[in-house]
């Protein structure tokens, strides 16, 4: 059996990303099997208390980093020797303090500039990462540490094609540009959808991508397919996005302020889970604020609704609209990211990104249509029953352990 060492974004006590979920999804697949397992977060982070078991977080109490990393620190000191942190600031008792004090006070807090901390970063994967068979970068800010410290066969599974997100960092340029170098560090490439693989073979003309696609843990996702039987009130469930505007919020307020407009006579309820882009009582479409629910109560909400509501601008392989019909419900999504599960007309009602009226067409569809609504939730439920954990650990561990040359 092979050592496997996945290197993570940092993590939150409670919280996750539908992508990092899936990686310890993964990862716990792998230990089932056997595997030595490890995921290491690329800056010391507190152990997540919604992780499975069968594999080990190397995770660092942030606060004995600050004080036991200062080479770290010093090293990434020397990028900001020009900054206000290098001068003036000073203790209560007068001492002046170095760069390196501050950058290692604040480097496990998310608050330093983007160059310094992915200094701070490779540094600390430097001593971190374990004697490995094979390391796993998941991110774009993990995928030039696993090039240069990884060991055994070096391995990038990519959950989102990141350059898109460089508006989400202090530095978009500096972003967009380590994301699109993270497709060249001549590591072993896997995508999670058919469109992430499309736009890194886009990116990175001439290198392999392998496919992985993620899936849903039937466990904990499951339902009948629901019979639609009246259309005087429906319940409209959606992912808020974290308040990120590509995920689509702000659209699928408009298109249901429309559907609410056109469809006097029905109450659409419309529930969001996750936090959003608009408060809950916004004047465009208000709604009932679910907060962040963890999988069994997420489950609950998905069977106790009508609809799954999506209009992101692009995903790759989200786990909301699968979860959703394997719960039982028709589906409303985009396309870009979706498409081996998400098939028009047939297992969801897809419609276009950053299109309010459309997203409104759709939704106004399913809940008029019964006989519609009623089969898309019944196709929808058997394709989902397609994706399982164990076939798609079963492929990544393939693709990680089939013979080839070592990045």
């Amino acid at each position: 059996m092979a050592r496997i060492a996945f290197v993570v974004p940092t993590f939150h006590p409670t919280r996750f990303s539908g992508g990092i979920a899936c990686i310890m999804q993964y990862a716990a697949g792998l230990a089932e099997r056997g595997h030595q397992v490890m995921v290491v977060p690329m800056l010391p982070s507190l152990e997540p208390r919604w992780c499975r078991g069968g594999y080990r977080v190397l995770a660092q109490d942030p606060a004995t980093f600050r004080w036991r990393h200062r080479r770290a620190a010093l090293k990434a000191a020397l990028l900001a020797a020009a900054s206000p942190l290098s001068r003036g600031l000073r203790t209560r008792r007068g001492e002046a303090r170095t760069a390196a004090d501050i950058l290692a006070l604040r480097a496990s807090a998310g608050r330093l500039p983007y160059a310094i901390r992915r200094a701070v970063s490779l540094e600390h994967l430097r001593e971190a990462l374990p004697e490995a068979d094979v390391t796993v970068a998941t991110f774009y800010e993990t995928a030039l540490a696993v090039a240069l410290f990884g060991t055994g066969r070096r391995c990038y599974f990519m959950q989102h094609f990141e350059p898109y997100f460089r508006e989400e960092s202090t530095d978009p340029h500096l972003a967009e540009l380590d994301a699109r170098a993270s497709y060249r560090l001549g590591l072993r490439m896997i995508a999670n959808s058919p469109w992430l693989q499309a736009r890194v073979r886009e990116a990175a003309p001439g290198g392999e991508t392998h496919l992985c696609s993620n899936a849903v843990d039937l466990k904990v996702f499951n339902g009948e397919p629901k019979v639609a039987r009246r259309a005087d009130e429906v319940v409209v469930l959606s992912f808020g996005g974290r308040g990120i505007a590509w995920k689509g919020f702000k659209e699928m307020a408009e298109a249901v302020r429309l559907v609410r407009q056109r469809l006097p006579a029905t109450r659409v309820r419309w529930q969001v889970y996750g936090g959003a882009a608009l408060p809950a009582d916004n004047p465009i479409a208000a709604y009932e604020d679910l907060g962040f629910l963890q999988p069994g109560l997420l489950a609950e909400a998905y069977r106790r609704a009508d609809l799954l509501l999506s209009a992101s601008w692009y995903e790759s392989f989200p786990l909301f609209p699968i979860e959703a019909m394997a719960c039982g419900l028709a589906a409303i999504t985009t396309a870009p990211g979706t498409e081996a599960y998400a098939i028009a007309g047939e297992t969801a009602e897809v419609v276009l990104p950053r299109d309010p009226e459309s997203v409104a067409a759709g939704l106004q569809r399913l809940i008029v249509d019964l006989d519609y609504r009623t089969a898309l939730a019944a196709r929808g439920h058997a394709m989902s029953q397609r994706f399982t954990w164990a076939r798609s650990v079963e492929t990544l561990e393939g693709i990680l352990l089939a013979p080839g040359p070592v990045a």
